[in-house]
């Protein structure tokens, strides 16, 4: 089941809102001991994950719905670091995956679960399938339940004040609607807005060079259409030089971009193109 984006938290008192944490969306399978972990398009990510693979659970079988995290615990407070998440993700060598595991650990955040001992529970109420949850997951270093909370509004503040991705909504009373995106399940994302420049273009793909003040920030692929056409109707004129793979210009041209957050390099992640600022 997917979420449907939003900017309106519900006050709704039949809705419930969790943390959205920065990782990649996992199905974990356990079946008397063994466990299989896919990701949302159905590939088998098992073996890059080995630290999970002894789990227990009070159960015969289930499937978990979840998000895969690494969580960095050098700030004041534990956060999903999507960065450290990639390196697990992306690493295939088993001599890799054994050293990362060691000094990255993953943790498994599980807020659904979808069958339990061979019968589906999609067809439960939210709250039900809640309820199960928590009664088979002892929270600790390698899984967990996600909390919930009754204050959205309260939650998502905090959200901005610690700097995490944002909020997820959902309605208690809400079947799993598998492969649907419906208002039932919202995410509020906490995005981040600045003033950048743009100094250069891709040669070959699309996308605009973009830096604040003297730090490049990286880059933007996603422009609406008329933006996009007012750039390349003046652009030609702003152009001072170029390399193998961009065109640089007179970083007259300045906007407003809209992105998650920066990565350890100070570049934009998931990064989009706002307006045109005069």
């Amino acid at each position: 089941m997917l979420l449907q984006p939003s900017e309106v938290i519900s006050t709704d008192s039949n809705y419930i809102h969790q943390l959205k944490f920065d990782g990649h969306r996992a199905l974990f399978h356990y079946d008397h001991g063994k466990i299989t972990i896919y990701t949302r398009h159905g590939n088998d990510v098992t073996l890059k994950y080995i630290e999970l693979l002894n789990l227990n659970l009070p159960v015969q079988t289930c499937i978990l719905d979840g998000e895969m995290i690494v969580l960095d615990k050098n700030g004041e407070i534990p956060k999903p670091n999507f960065e450290c998440l990639m390196a697990r993700f992306q690493a295939s060598q088993r001599d890799k995956i054994v050293s990362l595991a060691k000094v990255i650990p993953v943790h498994f955040v599980a807020f659904d679960i979808l069958f339990l001992n061979g019968v589906s529970t999609i067809h439960d109420p939210l709250e039900k399938r809640l309820d199960i949850l928590s009664s088979i997951i002892d929270n600790d270093h390698l899984i967990s339940a996600a909390t919930s909370f009754n204050d959205g509004l309260t939650l998502f503040n905090k959200v901005k004040e610690l700097g995490l991705e944002g909020i997820v909504s959902k309605k208690l009373s809400s079947k799993y609607i598998l492969d649907s995106r419906t208002f039932a399940f919202q995410k509020i994302k906490n995005y981040k807005f600045l003033i950048g420049n743009i100094y250069g273009y891709k040669k070959y793909s699309f996308g605009w060079l973009i830096k604040e003040g003297n730090q490049s920030r990286g880059i933007v692929e996603f422009v609406p259409k008329k933006e996009r056409e007012a750039f390349y109707k003046i652009s030609k004129q702003l152009i001072i030089g170029e390399d193998k793979n961009f065109v640089y210009l007179d970083p007259l041209l300045k906007g407003e971009i809209k992105y998650q957050c920066l990565t350890s390099k100070g570049f934009m992640r998931s990064a989009s193109f706002q307006k045109f600022i005069i």
